[in-house]
């Protein structure tokens, strides 16, 4: 039987935004384009992790994600979420959170 824990709440977090540019293209039209830029802006969201595994790893998830804000709704074995747990977050706080096995 495999165990499986979530945790999910609301949370604050600082993420990079899009951003339009002008830019001039090689045959002299100015067109614009959405960039990723380097500054962040401080966002209000609701994300959910839901982790499967053993007890140790469970447990072991748990402790990350309460440093990483979930991108979304993440469904994901605790093994491969501790491998590499900034893909499936960002850096933030939460303001309400819940644990739920």
């Amino acid at each position: 039987m495999v165990k499986s824990i979530a945790v999910y709440g609301t949370y604050q977090a600082k993420v990079p935004f899009k951003q339009r540019f002008w830019k001039r293209r090689k045959d002299g039209i100015r067109q614009r384009y959405w960039k990723t830029t380097k500054r962040t802006r401080r966002v209000e969201s609701k994300g959910r992790y839901e982790f499967q595994g053993s007890g140790k790893e469970l447990y072991q998830a748990v402790l990350k994600a309460q440093e990483l804000m979930p991108k979304g709704f993440v469904s994901i074995p605790a093994k491969k979420f501790l491998k590499n747990p900034e893909k499936y977050g960002s850096t933030g706080t939460w303001i309400e959170k819940d644990v739920e096995s």
